[in-house]
Order: structure tokens, then C-alpha cells, then sequence
């Protein structure tokens, strides 16, 4: 039996984009992880190296990183991820 894939949100305080995202989470009933790259060393780190930026949001999904996804995007791919 394959373990539920929890996607982790990269966040601050004060995003828009971050907002909407959370709207779209909450709406349709997503469990995720957050991590707030201002008080997060690391998750912020992470961002740097992988996308050369500090975007929010950014989701990781297993090995991949979505930089601003909609939520249809982030819907998408972990239905992806599943199959």
C-alpha cells in the first residue's frame, strides 16, 4: 500500500498568491504541510537552490517543485503522483 503524499507549501505572510492558494487548499479539503521561509531556514534554502528565487508559493510534490501553482495545477499533479 502506497503512503499518502502530502504536498509541502512554501509560504510568507503578506502573499497574495499565497492566499489564493490557501483558498483553493481549504476549498476542496487537501491536507498539506506548510513551511513559512521567513521564519524557515531551510525551506527557504531550498528555494534558493532549486528555483534560483524565493517564489511563493511554491509546493513541493515527491521530487518536484511547483513555483505560484493554481490549485487545479497542484490538484493535478498529485493525481499524477499517484498513478
Amino acid at each position: 500500500m502506497t503512503e499518502p503524499l502530502t504536498p509541502v507549501v512554501l509560504w510568507r505572510p503578506h502573499c497574495p498568491f499565497c492566499r489564493i492558494l490557501f483558498s483553493g487548499i481549504e476549498r476542496h479539503g487537501l491536507a498539506v504541510e506548510t513551511r513559512n521561509i521567513w521564519e524557515d531556514d531551510e525551506a527557504r534554502a531550498l528555494l534558493n537552490q532549486r528555483i534560483g528565487s524565493e517564489t511563493v508559493p511554491s509546493v513541493l510534490v515527491g521530487g518536484e517543485i511547483l513555483v505560484n501553482p493554481s490549485i487545479t495545477e497542484l490538484i493535478a499533479t498529485l493525481n499524477a503522483a499517484k498513478n
